[in-house]
């Protein structure tokens, strides 16, 4: 007969029948731990993981996007301004009552020459004309004479009509000249070379911008008057926009006693075109707001 023996546990484990007291001490420790863990997240939060969520940290919205730069028409406060008729002391404007009134257009001292008078356009305009071959065609503001000291200031807008401004040779379209009557003036604006050129005695040209020959010249120049280049300014916009400034002629705004304002053409005879302008506004006067131009004179 064949004996069963019980076959003995393990070594170091349970004893039969019962929990391995290690195994408990394992699970008590963890339990334990867990609740280290949690219970500092609760005393933070308010509540377990069975509460509510939490409210997210709050956080600065983003920045608005910055609105695109409108589209700003740079001459549109210049037009604005400049619609407007100017009056006051020393101030002509062509736009008040009929043209004809603020110019002697009489054809003597040398307004006329190889050309017709200019006339005068539904008592709103200027034009002047010069056949091929004439020289001269011009008119005279009824403005005093300026001297060494004045400040003048002229809103020019002319229209030009199959204008030869591919010539080589001088061709005025506005000046300042000298109480003399002969040689170049100390100041004027010149039609040429495809530009359009500020010119002192009829040197050291200053670009105004290209020109066509049926282009529309819309400038402002303004002028300080001396025979001291050092104190001696011209300043030129065209279009709205600075194109000659605070400009020292080498041979001062004067060359004599005075000056005075002629408008038209005068050119050389040599040129063989035909060619007119037709001047629309004419406004001088002897600061920027005394002929509305502030706006379009940023200085």
């Amino acid at each position: 007969m064949t004996a069963v023996c019980d076959r003995p546990p393990p070594q170091g484990g349970p004893p039969p029948g019962g929990p391995d007291p290690s195994r408990l001490r394992l699970i008590l420790a963890a339990v334990l731990a867990g609740a280290v863990i949690v219970l500092p997240l609760v005393l933070l939060t308010g509540h377990g993981s069975g509460g509510p969520d939490a409210p997210p940290i709050a956080t600065s919205p983003p920045p608005p996007p910055k609105p695109s730069a409108a589209l700003v028409d740079p001459l549109a406060a210049g037009r604005l301004l400049a619609s407007r008729p100017a009056t006051g002391n020393g101030v002509l404007d062509s736009t008040i009552g009929d043209v004809a009134s603020h110019f002697d257009n009489s054809g003597g001292d040398g307004l006329v020459n190889g050309a017709a008078r200019p006339s005068f356009v539904d008592g709103k305009a200027i034009t002047f004309a010069i056949p091929g071959g004439g020289e001269r065609s011009e008119v005279l503001p009824l403005l005093p004479e300026y001297h060494e000291g004045d400040d003048l200031w002229v809103h020019d807008v002319s229209t030009l009509h199959g204008l030869p401004t591919d010539t080589q040779t001088w061709q005025l379209v506005l000046q300042w000249h000298q109480r003399g009557g002969t040689g170049s003036p100390p100041v004027a604006l010149e039609a040429g070379k495809g530009r359009l050129r500020l010119a002192n005695v009829g040197t050291d040209e200053q670009d105004v911008g290209a020109l066509g020959p049926n282009d529309t010249i819309d400038v402002v120049v303004h002028v300080h008057f001396s025979r001291d280049p050092a104190k001696s300014v011209v300043d030129v916009w065209r279009d709205g926009l600075p194109k000659v400034v605070n400009y020292h002629p080498p041979r001062g705004t004067m060359i004599d006693a005075g000056d005075y304002l002629k408008v038209g053409l005068y050119r050389d005879p040599s040129i063989t075109q035909d060619s007119s302008m037709t001047t629309k506004r004419l406004v001088v006067g002897p600061t920027d707001a005394s002929i509305n131009a502030t706006g379009i004179t940023p200085r």
